[in-house]
C-alpha cells in the first residue's frame, strides 16, 4: 500500500541527488522555487520508506500559452519502487494541490526515457525532442486540467 502526502523540501534532495542527479551535489539538487509559498513538495511512502517524490510550482511555461500553468519537477521514484503506481499517485497529488488553485495547465521538462509514462497519466508530448546540458534528452510535456 502506498501513501502520498506532503513533504518538506529537504526531504526530496536524497532521490534527487540518487536518482536524477548523481554527478552533482545535494547543492546543486536545490531548485529555484522550492521555498515559494505555494510550491509543494510530495512524497510517496511505503510502509515508511520514501519511496518516490514530485513537486510543484506554479511556474508558466515559455512555450505554453495557458494561463496558470504549474509546472512539474523533480520526479523521481527509487529503483525498488518503479512499476507499482507511486508516480501515477504522486502526479494525482500534484495535479489536485494545483487544481486548488485554479490552474489551467501542467507542464513539465520530461526526460524522454519516460514519455510513455506521461502518456498513461493523460499528457501530450508539445515539442520536439531537446537535450538538458549534463542531463540528457527530454521533451515538454502539457495536459489541460482546467
Amino acid at each position: 500500500m502506498v501513501e502520498v502526502r506532503r513533504i518538506a523540501v529537504a526531504d526530496t534532495y536524497a532521490l534527487r541527488n540518487q536518482i536524477l542527479r548523481p554527478h552533482q551535489t545535494i547543492a546543486q539538487c536545490r531548485y529555484p522555487g522550492d521555498s515559494d509559498d505555494v510550491t509543494a513538495h510530495f512524497g510517496a511512502f511505503s510502509a515508511d520508506e520514501l519511496v518516490g517524490i514530485l513537486s510543484i510550482y506554479n511556474v508558466q511555461s515559455p512555450d505554453i500559452n495557458t494561463p496558470n500553468s504549474w509546472q512539474l519537477r523533480a520526479m523521481a521514484t527509487s529503483e525498488n519502487g518503479r512499476g507499482k503506481g507511486y508516480g501515477f499517485k504522486l502526479l494525482q497529488a500534484a495535479e489536485s494541490y494545483a487544481a486548488q488553485y485554479h490552474a489551467q495547465c501542467i507542464w513539465a521538462n520530461a526526460r524522454s526515457a519516460v514519455i510513455g509514462f506521461y502518456e498513461k497519466a493523460g499528457y501530450s508530448v508539445v515539442s520536439e525532442e531537446f537535450s538538458i546540458p549534463e542531463i540528457g534528452p527530454h521533451c515538454l510535456v502539457s495536459k489541460n486540467i482546467g
